[in-house]
């Protein structure tokens, strides 16, 4: 199963390790230490104005204009789906 992020972009919903508010994330210094470490080399757009959230994927990092909330409310209907299947 696939997450939609925006952008015409899905993510493989097994890749997935967290999805972060940007807005709240950007509060703590360890925080924005890490994603500027990691964006060097993980990052998959270069686009980041007016996004709202970060996705770590194990392989990639994906930023998008929609909020945490929403994506984390998509991946928890894909995952309860599987579980009813």
């Amino acid at each position: 199963m696939y997450l939609h992020i925006g952008n015409e972009m899905v993510v493989p919903c097994k890749e997935i390790i967290a999805i972060l508010n940007l807005s709240t994330t950007g509060r703590a210094g360890v925080n924005n230490e890490f994603l500027n470490k990691a964006n060097l080399k993980f990052k998959k757009d270069p686009r980041t104005e007016g996004c709202k959230s970060c996705i770590i994927t194990d392989k990639e990092i994906y930023y998008s204009s929609i909020s945490s909330g929403t994506l984390m409310k998509r991946a928890s209907s894909i995952f309860s789906n599987l579980e009813q299947e």
